[in-house]
């Protein structure tokens, strides 16, 4: 029985051919092939989201399968991914379940219009540059990771790519994949490579060039990125939070120059750095407020002598339900309105669950929802309070801009914001959306870095961080804002 054989992997006309240990399942073959799909209970048959089809190979099914499946659905060669390990040569057809598609942001409102060299866009924009030099700006997100390939000389955007973070099987949240990095760490940082190499070449084929681009500029979070650099996540998960490193680093992908973009600390991330070097906050004597809404809320306040920072754990509230097509902002917004409407009281008490339409959608409002938006919200607010507290303000007059990052930040409506307690009402009009922050500050920062130019590159040991959860006044701040406020009618 040979250790290797060669699954055919049919796609209607097109297949490609995998080499698959038969040590393992074709799910994890998959996973770290970058083929993962939509299957994320690991293993535990509970999703039932990794069904494939055996058209040549097909292995004897397990129990699993039996309680999945149809007897005639067997015989036609159905199993389940996670379970299933062929020992010869296949063919196999994949029929994962498929979420409903859900928006990931990469544009970036606040440089659309203002200047056309930063313009952020999402279709290929320019087809007459194959001679151009280009280099791919990267934004791997917890749950999503968007590409681009960006013309050297100007900064123009000539394609993008979006799709879902292939880790995702491993957990949803930065602390579920930390955890699961210390046995699975490898696999993890095979599926990201890997999808960023496929993500690269689509890139390519969108723009119809197969000149390979002279960098690969990467962003995320500090657990993303020690993931995808294989570095050991046990120091992010546990005091004193210690990562491995928060530093600009070098390596090569697929024969590609690679620059990984420098962190802030363990809970404050590139994607933050990439926010600063975006809205020029380090550039400018004005006081302003960064805030990037995601599974973690990061936080970044401050101007060219300072800048102060920290993260709450936001956890999944502000994501939404990607399969049913629903996101955070929605769901805020018509808690927003339910508030107003006294079908929330303050205490976030609902009498029933609420179910109606919203940007025809269909949304429900349960208790258990409600509450996952109090927790959250009030770990962001007492996190801004804290911030601007130990920045040493007196008030909010002197933030002069409240800039929302991220997909979250991207849609909210800012009066639903205030009306669930999650900004202030004194820095609603001061807010602005500026869309993927983290991208856009790639983009900056892999011009920059190609061209040397140094200077332009954000100087990190002008931001400082905290983590919140061991500042003593933390806790009663977060006790104060799981209320929602008082309501004006």
């Amino acid at each position: 029985m040979p250790d290797t054989i060669t699954v055919i992997l049919k796609d209607g006309e097109n297949q490609q051919n995998i080499l698959h240990d038969t040590k393992k399942t074709i799910l994890e073959t998959f996973v770290e092939c970058g083929l993962s799909g939509n299957a994320f209970c690991r293993g535990v048959s509970v999703c039932g989201r990794c069904k494939v089809r055996f058209l040549k190979g097909a292995p004897f099914p397990c129990a699993q399968d039996r309680n999945i499946f149809t007897p005639k659905q067997l015989r036609e060669g159905f199993r389940l991914a996670c379970h299933a390990k062929p020992l010869w040569d296949c063919t196999v057809e994949q029929y994962f379940e498929k979420e409903e598609e859900m928006t990931i942001v990469a544009e970036s409102p606040y440089a659309a219009g203002k200047n056309g060299t930063d313009e952020i866009g999402g279709a290929a924009q320019d087809k007459a540059f194959h001679d151009k030099e280009t280099f791919v700006a990267v934004d791997i997100g917890t749950t999503t990771v968007v590409m681009q390939l960006v013309s050297c000389t100007d900064k123009k955007i000539i394609s993008t790519v979006r799709f879902m973070n292939p880790q995702r099987q491993f957990g949803f949240d930065v602390l579920t994949r930390i955890q699961e990095a210390k046995c699975n760490g490898a696999k993890m940082q095979s599926a990201i490579k890997q999808a960023v190499v496929n993500g690269m070449k689509e890139l390519e084929r969108q723009a119809g060039t197969s000149r390979r681009p002279k960098l690969l500029c990467i962003t995320g979070n500090t657990a993303m990125l020690h993931i995808f650099m294989g570095y050991d996540t046990e120091g992010l998960g546990k005091s004193p939070f210690a990562p491995v490193s928060v530093k600009t680093e070098e390596t090569i992908i697929e024969g590609v120059r690679t620059v990984i973009m420098p962190s802030v600390s363990a809970f404050v991330g590139a994607d933050v750095t990439a926010g600063i070097l975006k809205t020029r906050m380090q550039e400018t004597e004005k006081i302003s407020l960064l805030i990037d809404l995601g599974t973690n809320g990061e936080m970044a306040l401050g101007n060219k002598k300072k800048i102060l920072a920290c993260a709450a754990a936001a956890g999944p509230a502000f994501e939404g339900s990607a399969e049913q097509g629903i996101y955070g902002a929605d769901i805020l917004a018509v808690i927003g309105r339910l508030l107003l409407e006294k079908q929330i009281d303050e205490n976030g008490y609902i009498e029933r669950t609420f179910s109606g339409i919203y940007k025809e959608k269909q949304i429900q409002i349960t208790q258990e929802k409600i509450r996952e938006i109090q927790l959250a919200k009030a770990a962001v607010r007492a996190g801004i309070e804290l911030l601007i507290k130990k920045y040493g303000l007196e008030s909010y007059k002197r933030i002069e801009k409240v800039y929302l990052a991220g997909g979250f930040g991207f849609f909210l409506d800012g009066e639903a914001a205030v009306q669930t307690g999650l900004l202030p009402k004194e820095l609603q009009n001061k807010a602005e959306t500026i869309g993927n922050s983290a991208l856009a500050g790639a983009v900056c920062f892999g011009k920059a870095y190609l061209d040397g130019d140094l200077e332009k590159l954000p100087d990190m040991n002008k931001v400082e961080s905290f983590n919140l959860a061991e500042e003593k006044e933390f806790q009663n701040s977060y006790l104060q804002y799981i209320n929602f406020p008082q309501q004006k009618y």
